[in-house]
């Protein structure tokens, strides 16, 4: 296994112990693979209908060939998870909501925010729409053991974050950071019990907000920094929120890592977790139709870096989740985002170990 600054984050004995609860999920990595996760059925196409809706459903695919482009991964170092099955999505969410999903047209149309959906058959919608974003839950829920076992992980998709356990919005179907910290809390025997939320994409993380009041869930620490001025105005659910930061139309560079630095030493006053989810939306991005903030690339970057480097100070795991993000280049945002990460706190290598795969 490759050397990184974030092999003080791992918790092996701890690793070892939960694997056996995660075959479901997918296949856990070899120690040539790096704890990225990711699945081709990530990406929703069916007869470009998908391009009505600003989200680029594809970009996944196109962030992973942008790191292999550049050298830094392989698919084959890639681990790729399965899909999550309804017991798994039960976990969280009623059945009530899990069968509208799976029969009526118009809650899969509402959740995407696609009308034009109610034109096709249900049995594509299942296999276009659904199933995807059943592997996305199944990648967030295998990215969050991941990181115990390397100390960091990313699954190239998921971050949900506006669905919740009786419903979704926003393209957000299953709420897979609630999944995921309620599965390593029972894989874990409750060793990995006190969770922190890290939210950066432009809108409030309202999903997972109203399951931490549903569940009454009090080893769960939420920062959410997000533009105020957007939907979902979700007030009930701000009461979710241990550490809030609401912010402006038009805030730029300097004034979000200033909010961003001082709401991480504040969290790291209130809260000391087993491991924190980060929910790295670029919808923050300047020019993004939907976010209206005004954050260069490099605020990005540098956004993405300063999380991950709270996570090591602190010597937690940490495991990255995509999110939003609406401009046309915020793939290429993921992508030297993730470049970065991977450089900076050196978590790949191009060694002829590596490369061999």
């Amino acid at each position: 296994m490759p050397s990184n600054e974030f092999a003080q984050c791992v918790r092996q004995q701890v690793a070892a112990a939960i694997k056996q609860h995660y075959t479901e999920l997918g296949t856990w990595p070899s120690t040539q693979q790096l704890p990225i996760v990711y699945n081709e059925v990530y990406n929703v196409s069916f007869c470009g209908i998908e391009n009505l809706h600003v989200f680029d459903s594809k970009k996944f695919r196109k962030v992973v060939a942008t790191l292999e482009e550049k050298k830094l991964i392989t698919k084959r170092q890639l681990v790729t998870s399965n899909e999550a099955t309804v017991d798994i999505l039960l976990d969280v969410h009623t059945s009530q909501y899990l069968q509208e999903i799976k029969t009526s047209k118009m809650k899969v149309a509402e959740v995407t925010e696609l009308p034009m959906l109610l034109m096709l058959p249900m049995w594509l919608l299942q296999w276009r729409v659904v199933k995807p974003m059943k592997y996305m839950v199944a990648g967030t829920m295998l990215a969050a053991a991941l990181a115990i076992e390397r100390g960091w992980s990313i699954n190239i998709g998921g971050g949900m974050h506006h669905a919740y356990s009786g419903g979704g919005a926003g393209w957000c179907m299953f709420s897979d950071l609630t999944l995921a910290l309620r599965k390593i809390r029972k894989a874990s025997q409750g060793l990995v019990s006190k969770i922190m939320i890290i939210d950066t994409d432009v809108h409030q993380g309202n999903g997972y907000e109203r399951d931490k009041l549903t569940f009454e869930d009090s080893q769960l620490y939420i920062l959410d920094i997000y533009n105020s001025e957007l939907w979902p105005h979700d007030t009930s659910a701000k009461n979710a929120i241990d550490n809030m930061v609401e912010l402006r139309c038009g805030t730029k560079d300097g004034q979000y890592l200033t909010s961003l630095e001082s709401a991480l030493q504040q969290a790291s006053r209130d809260f000391q977790p087993d491991l924190i989810l980060y929910n790295a939306g670029t919808d923050i991005l300047e020019g993004d139709p939907l976010g209206r903030m005004s954050v260069s690339l490099e605020g990005v970057i540098q956004r993405d870096q300063m999380v991950f480097q709270h996570a090591l100070v602190h010597t937690c795991p940490i495991s990255m989740v995509l999110s939003g993000g609406y401009a046309a280049e915020s793939h290429q945002a993921v992508a030297k985002s993730i470049e970065n990460i991977l450089t900076v706190f050196s978590l790949t290598s191009r060694d002829a170990e590596l490369n061999q795969w």
